[in-house]
């Protein structure tokens, strides 16, 4: 509680001049300046030497808190559109990156789709020049010959590339 000093001739004005009851009475000043305020909920404003000043010091801080609460609610406004602006890029975002995922996978199916069909291919021509070489070992002559090159080293070219 901050208590206020008017000075030795407010003190005694207010000591001298108030009522001789020793219960405050509502709108007079207290020892240490601070008005009394009745019990049933009444200002102090007599309409006295203080009553003004203290009147206008209640305004001006009522009119500071007033500034003050509207400046937080208009803070706390620009904080949720923020907030909300934030929400939205990084929704945005997701739905972004969730297509680029799904690009990506049909890319990735359509790869591993190419290579299964490669290695299927790659295996066929494998099992065919094994063949093909089995068979020209196997007949050994003319006509096998004649097809590789003439038996110019065709054991060179058809021998595997492991």
């Amino acid at each position: 509680m901050a208590y206020q000093s008017f000075g030795a001739v407010d003190l005694a004005a207010s000591f001298f001049f108030s009522s001789s009851s020793s219960s405050p009475q509502p709108g007079l000043v207290g020892v240490h300046g601070d008005r009394f305020l009745a019990a049933a909920g009444g200002g102090g404003g007599d309409g006295g030497g203080d009553g003004g000043a203290a009147s206008g010091k209640g305004t001006r801080r009522d009119e500071r808190k007033e500034r003050r609460l509207a400046s937080n609610r208009e803070s706390a406004r620009r904080s949720r559109v923020r907030r909300r602006r934030q929400l939205d890029e990084l929704s945005s975002h997701v739905a972004e990156l969730r297509a680029a995922n799904h690009r990506l996978a049909v890319e990735l199916n359509r790869a591993a789709a190419r290579h299964a069909q490669m290695a299927r291919e790659n295996a066929r021509l494998a099992e065919e020049a094994r063949a093909l070489r089995e068979r020209l070992l196997r007949g050994g002559g003319g006509e096998a010959e004649e097809e590789a090159g003439g038996g110019c080293g065709a054991e060179a070219i058809l021998a595997p590339m492991d």
